[in-house]
Formats: C-alpha cells, sequence, structure tokens
C-alpha cells in the first residue's frame, strides 16, 4: 500500500516486482557486475526507477564509470545514486577515502546523489559534514563558505592557523563565498585569483585585503584585519547576519 513519503527499495533478486508495485519512486540497489539484459531491460521500461549504484570491487570508481558508460551507450537516462561502505574510524581517513570514490565520478558529471554507510566509530554529523565537503568541491551543492589557503612558509610573517580559525569563525556561516587566506603576496594574489575576498600577508603584522584580484586596503595591523574584512564584505553588500 502506497504511503507519503517511503518508497520501496528493491535487489537485484527481487527486482521482477517493480512493474506490479505502485509507487511514484523506486530503488533499485545493485553493483554493474550483476547487471543481465533482463535488468537493463527493467531499466528501460520503468521511469520510475532511481538505481542506486554500490560496488565491491578492488577499483571501485572504475567499475562504476564503466557502468556509467554502458548507460550512455544504452541511451538511458536513469538518475544515480552512488554508493560506499566503509569502516573508519578516523574523520580524515573517511574523507580522504570518500573524496576519493564519490568526487572522482561527481566531477565527471556522473552521479544524481550519494549515500555513504560508515561502520565506524565517527559520528553521523561528522559523515553529513564530509559529504557536504565533497558536494559543495565538485560544484554540486553549496553548502557552506570556502576557504582557499597556502600551507605558509618563511615568508609567511603572521600565525596562518590561528588567522585562518579567527577568519573561520567570523564569516562561516556567509554561504558560497570564497575567502582565500594567504600568508604573503608573492604567490598568495595568484593562488587565490577566484576567491570573492582576499586576506593576505604583506609584511611582519600587516595585513592586505583584496576584493576578487583587486588590492582594497594596504598595510593594515593585523589586530585590525579581520574586523576590517567584515567592513569589506559588508560594504560589498556581501553581508549576512547569523
Amino acid at each position: 500500500v502506497p504511503q507519503p513519503n517511503v518508497y520501496p527499495l528493491f535487489t537485484t533478486k527481487s527486482a521482477g516486482l517493480i512493474p506490479s508495485i505502485k509507487a511514484k519512486t523506486k530503488f533499485l540497489l545493485f553493483s554493474y557486475p550483476q547487471l543481465d539484459e533482463t535488468l537493463w531491460k527493467t531499466l528501460k521500461e520503468n521511469d520510475d526507477i532511481v538505481a542506486i549504484l554500490t560496488s565491491g570491487h578492488k577499483n571501485p570508481v572504475g567499475e562504476q564509470r564503466a557502468f556509467f558508460h554502458e548507460l550512455l551507450c544504452r541511451g538511458l537516462d536513469t538518475p544515480v545514486i552512488l554508493q560506499h561502505n566503509y569502516t573508519e574510524n578516523d574523520n580524515e581517513d573517511l574523507q580522504i577515502k570518500a573524496g576519493a570514490d564519490f568526487g572522482a565520478l561527481l566531477s565527471d558529471g556522473f552521479g544524481d546523489g550519494v549515500w555513504l554507510q560508515n561502520q565506524g566509530n565517527i559520528s553521523t554529523e561528522a559523515e553529513i559534514c564530509c559529504m557536504y565537503g565533497i558536494l559543495q568541491a565538485v560544484r554540486q551543492r553549496i553548502s557552506k563558505t570556502e576557504y582557499i589557503s597556502c600551507p605558509g612558509c618563511g615568508r609567511t610573517l603572521f600565525d596562518l592557523q590561528k588567522t585562518i580559525a579567527k577568519v573561520k569563525a567570523a564569516t562561516s556561516h556567509l554561504k558560497g563565498l570564497k575567502i582565500g587566506i594567504m600568508g604573503c603576496i608573492v604567490n598568495g594574489p595568484g593562488e587565490m585569483a577566484d576567491a570573492d575576498y582576499g586576506y593576505v600577508g604583506a609584511g611582519r603584522d600587516r595585513i592586505s585585503l583584496y576584493k576578487n584580484k583587486v588590492c582594497i586596503e594596504k598595510n593594515i595591523p593585523e589586530e585590525q584585519a579581520v574586523e576590517k574584512l567584515i567592513e569589506l564584505i559588508k560594504i560589498n553588500g556581501d553581508w549576512k547576519d547569523k
């Protein structure tokens, strides 16, 4: 019996029931090797199916990419959710592996959704944050402020990590804005060329602020620089209260 906001999930073993089930949307979970001509026919004849593409291959990206190539060759436009399973206990390990698995395909335009499952000791909030970060990186969904920063070097004459933390604390609610935080003027302006605003070291305890590629204020005392950055964002109409 159809229920609001509830949709059936099928596997390859139960896919034969799809035509007889009344539901606006039906999900079919499979890996590429499981598809035979009968299942390809099911995808072709039922435009209410959303595919959930998983993989147990040692090269899951390659296997999933092969599926998308065949999908295109067959002229099908079935929406596809990319699904991957992990057992990670460290946030950075999950970010690296999920970024490689999901990001490679999403950046090429393959995939309409993502589904991450992790059986390790990582909070659901961290998992969601990881996936939002990947979606933003491939420009599929903008959900937060984006920061561009250099790693710092001998030319960086201020505490880069503390400064990044201060700038993030003041601006992290500005969804979709790009802010560059660079240690020096040598490479900074070039590396943050596509940023909306730039915070660049100009000397010992001195900062210059940029709007896009244009330097707006030079040699601001470091202790005033974050406030001056906020003022610049407000002047240009990009500021929103938390």
